[in-house]
């Protein structure tokens, strides 16, 4: 925090002194004004914002040429709750979220937010994809749902309500701690949050998108939460992106380029908040935007490639493999008596079928037991775990499909 209360004109808020009476480190907090906010959007954030859309048009698109869309949902569903923990400091995988028997605490806290996740999105796909079916008793649920069954510290989380008292978030100084940011008092925060929640719903003072990016800072300046703010917040883009019609489905994860970029996003936030400072949180929001649409198309597409690839392949097969080869899009890590479950089949038929896809490299044993045995489909979590700069560019994916299609149609 800046010394002293005075914070740049152009600032979206002022900072306060704390009650007298309480005993906390810090002597100051931040009062978020209310939105929306008077910005003057550059040109390069304009620019921005157009790119982003494009990115996200394209990433929408993606659904019409996918028959049955859950064969990726599940698996971005768990990308996105993999990365946003992984913001938190764990180093949890989806791989671990899969696996049968694992239940530390990070795995049960990744495992929640995609459970969370999921039923926000279909909860919202019911309702009505409108901004208006968006609401402060929603991200309320939310965190209930994310504190109760999910990892939290040691302090009581109080799921499902806005904070009671003063919050304040520490930096590591190289010697200790200092408070880097103190939100608003609880009753500035519950009321700056009744504002969130009009203009949530409300048409927005500009371009959804943008409003997504200005929402994103004022619910994580308010801190509503005792903990679990950076999920509900790292959520509520999706559910946003979605209720503004951009996406029909989550088939997106924000907080891979906020873990990459842990350090710029605090700054950009911080910046908003003492300098005024929108345009630039709005080119680094937007460029993420832009980044990872691109990314989640590229490896939608070179899962929807695998999975077209094993269709052609399997044709033949009995149906215990061929139904196997289907689960293993949205279930890529299991057992045998899982397998089973899944394909509806009898324990020995689907042994029969792992131990064929096995044979042929689809599937690969991970635990070499002689009991309760587990496979992992590696090229399927390969596409989804490769690292960022792995991952070919949208317009290389296209023209390596469009050279694909020549070679077949010649």
């Amino acid at each position: 925090m800046k010394d002293g209360y005075l914070v740049d004109t152009p600032a979206p808020g002022v900072y306060r002194p704390v009650d007298s009476s309480s005993s906390v480190p810090f002597s100051k907090f931040y009062k978020p004004n209310e939105l929306p906010p008077d910005i003057e959007l550059s040109d390069d954030v304009i620019q921005a914002y157009g790119r982003a859309m494009h990115s996200l048009g394209r990433l929408d698109g993606f659904w019409s040429e996918i028959e049955n869309p859950e064969t990726v949902f599940g698996l971005f569903v768990y990308k996105e709750a993999e990365q946003s923990s992984q913001v938190e400091g764990t180093r949890v995988t989806v791989s671990d979220m899969y696996k049968e028997g694992s239940d530390s605490k990070d795995v049960r806290e990744a495992r929640n937010y995609a459970s969370t996740l999921s039923e926000a999105a279909k909860q919202l796909s019911e309702t009505g994809r409108s901004r208006e079916n968006l609401s402060n008793e929603l991200l309320k649920d939310l965190h209930r749902e994310l504190m109760e069954k999910g990892r939290t510290d040691e302090e009581d989380p109080l799921p499902g309500e806005f904070r009671p008292s003063y919050a304040w978030i520490d930096e590591s100084t190289g010697i200790g701690t200092r408070v880097r940011f103190a939100p608003p008092k609880a009753e500035i925060a519950a009321s700056r949050m009744e504002n969130v929640e009009e203009y949530m719903q409300s048409e927005g003072a500009y371009p959804d998108l943008i409003d997504i990016g200005i929402l994103h800072y004022q619910i994580e300046t308010i801190h509503p939460f005792v903990d679990g703010n950076g999920r509900v917040g790292r959520l509520l883009i999706v559910l946003l992106l979605m209720a503004s019609d951009i996406l029909l489905h989550p088939l997106f994860y924000l907080s891979s380029y906020i873990r990459r970029n842990r350090d710029e996003y605090t700054n950009r936030l911080l910046a908003v908040s003492e300098e005024g400072e929108w345009n630039e949180w709005l080119l680094f929001f937007l460029t993420g935007i832009k980044e990872q649409a691109n990314e989640a198309f590229s490896r939608a597409k070179l899962l929807l490639h695998l999975h077209k690839q094993y269709q052609e392949k399997y044709a033949d097969a009995r149906p215990s493999v061929r139904g196997l080869l289907e689960e293993v899009f949205t279930e890529p890590v299991f057992t045998v008596n899982r397998a089973s479950e899944m394909i509806d089949m009898s324990y020995p038929a689907a042994n029969q079928a792992v131990s064929i896809l096995e044979d042929d490299g689809v599937l690969r044993e991970r635990t070499q037991k002689e009991r309760y045995r587990e496979f992992q489909a590696d090229d399927v979590l390969d596409a989804l775990n490769k690292d960022a700069d792995e991952i070919p560019s949208p317009e290389a994916v296209i023209e390596e499909e469009e050279n694909r299609f020549e070679e077949v149609t010649q």
